[in-house]
């Protein structure tokens, strides 16, 4: 019977009060970071099944996969006690641990600042000669990446820090070790590769765009190295800081959420243009707010290139921007990366994991560089930000077993009616996946911990669709 070797989770947003793994306070836009949600408890329910089904002592490995916490639009230490509520939960004071003891985090762009913080670290070790001999005289620049195959992650002093305030975690071992963006876990026969995913959307380039257009006859950046040393403090900056910039950065969290819904994004956009105006004329601010309307076709053009993200496109768990965006970078960047580094052919079976779209699925694609018949899994995502059910979104749990075959545990995806809601299994090739068979066996959607996971998911949902409108409100623009 296989052994469920790795568990790989992505999105969780923990801090976010659009978070379903974030308990909510008792008024509109309160979060209450010191106790777990419900659906936290039961997911944590979930993978507490899935660990007791193994024969083997050694719990799985966790990969979290990218945009584990909320750095963006909660606050740090709001973030880290839901994050600590998490660790609680897969490492209990009275029980065995659901997990072995050493994470790996590949952070995304809503908890990019983890990796800043651990490349940091990684530099600082060098330095010191941790890592390898120092030059003697010239200093290398510090680099963006580890390695896709990295066998030594970058301690997360951040999150370790969390962890060293529970004497029984640290008695264990646990730890957070980073990498990123791209890791490799492989053996003879098949690889399977974690990437959050943010580099399939051309807004997470931005600044490589800028200086495009600024100097067109400039080498386009096509190492995973230069594209994040190009385009890293814009994503630290906007996707993964704002959560610390006070009252300002309340405000951002408002703008963000206008960008999400059309009708909100139609009202900002006048908004912006009727304060433009406001500050050319002051003399006279309502003559200048009537001109500055003038400017809004323009604004809207702008707002939209970066408002349609991937995850608000709705209908289909991938657009077409959305492939050709990931075909884009699994040929280009990642399929570079592996030749940097691997000079050996690639094995028959490839699989790729990615979440960022907040839209899981299972399918298999064909790209350059690979073998035919990738499988490619997303993991969706754990928050909510629409104002309405979007059946496209969900979340979901993708393990791996001692042979690296890969199968996904879709947990839910939002629906309209609360029966709706059950979890269940899938795998590119199930036929012949002897983990999609043990995984089919073992989850039973009409029973426990399965059923009450579907409840609670069901039973919350519509209080965070409710929040999200709330805050559209607190912004006037519902």
């Amino acid at each position: 019977m296989p052994e469920i070797r790795y568990i790989c989770l992505s999105d969780l947003h923990l801090g976010a009060d659009n978070s379903l793994l974030t308990r909510l306070g008792s008024h509109p836009g309160e979060v209450d970071p010191a106790q777990p949600s419900e659906v936290l408890l039961q997911l944590a329910s979930c993978l507490r099944e899935l660990v007791h089904h193994n024969h083997s002592p050694v719990p799985p490995t966790l990969v979290l996969n990218g945009d584990a916490l909320e750095l963006a639009l909660a606050q740090d230490n709001v973030a880290l006690m839901v994050f600590e509520r998490f660790l609680e939960l897969m490492f209990p004071a009275a029980g065995a641990p659901l997990i072995a003891p050493k994470i790996l985090l590949n952070p995304g762009n809503h908890d990019h600042h983890l990796w800043e913080i651990a490349r940091e670290t990684q530099y600082i070790e060098f330095l010191e000669g941790k890592r390898s001999k120092v030059p003697a005289r010239t200093l290398p620049p510090p680099w963006h990446t580890t390695s896709i195959f990295n066998r030594r992650p970058v301690d997360s002093v951040l999150l370790n820090a969390i962890v060293s305030r529970h004497p029984h975690m640290a008695s264990q071992g646990v730890s957070v070790g980073a990498v990123y963006p791209n890791f490799c876990l492989k053996n003879q026969n098949k690889w399977v590769i974690f990437s959050h995913g943010h580099y399939i959307e051309s807004i997470y380039w931005l600044m490589s765009s800028l200086s495009d257009f600024v100097f067109p006859r400039r080498p386009r950046p096509s190492s995973i190295g230069d594209i994040e040393t190009e385009n890293f403090a814009w994503i630290d900056f906007f996707w993964s800081a704002m959560g610390r910039s006070g009252a300002a950065g309340m405000n951002i969290e408002q703008i963000y959420d206008m960008l999400l819904v059309p009708h909100a994004r139609r009202k900002l956009i006048r908004r912006l243009a009727r304060a433009a105006g406001h500050h050319w004329i002051p003399r006279a601010p309502w003559l200048g707010e009537w001109m500055g309307l003038l400017s809004a076709p323009l604004i809207s053009i702008l707002l939209n290139r970066i408002a349609v993200l991937e995850k608000v496109r709705t209908g289909t768990p991938l657009s077409r921007k959305a492939r050709h965006g990931l075909k884009t970078y699994i040929e280009g960047p990642l399929a570079a990366q592996i030749r940097d580094e691997d000079n050996h052919s690639m094995p028959a079976q490839t699989a790729f994991v990615f979440g960022h779209t907040h839209k899981p699925f299972a399918e298999n694609m064909d790209y350059g560089h690979f073998p035919p018949a990738m499988a490619v899994y997303n993991t969706g995502g754990w928050v909510v930000d629409t104002e309405q059910t979007e059946p496209a979104h969900g979340g979901a749990i993708v393990v791996l077993d001692e042979e690296f075959n890969v199968a996904s545990l879709r947990m839910y995806n939002e629906a309209r009616n609360a029966h709706d809601y059950r979890v269940r299994v899938e795998a590119v090739d199930s036929s012949r996946n002897p983990l999609y068979t043990h995984l089919a066996q073992l989850v039973n959607s009409d029973k426990d911990p399965w059923r009450s996971f579907s409840q609670a998911v069901a039973a919350d949902i519509a209080q965070y669709h409710q929040n999200f409108r709330h805050r559209l409100s607190m912004a006037g623009v519902v």
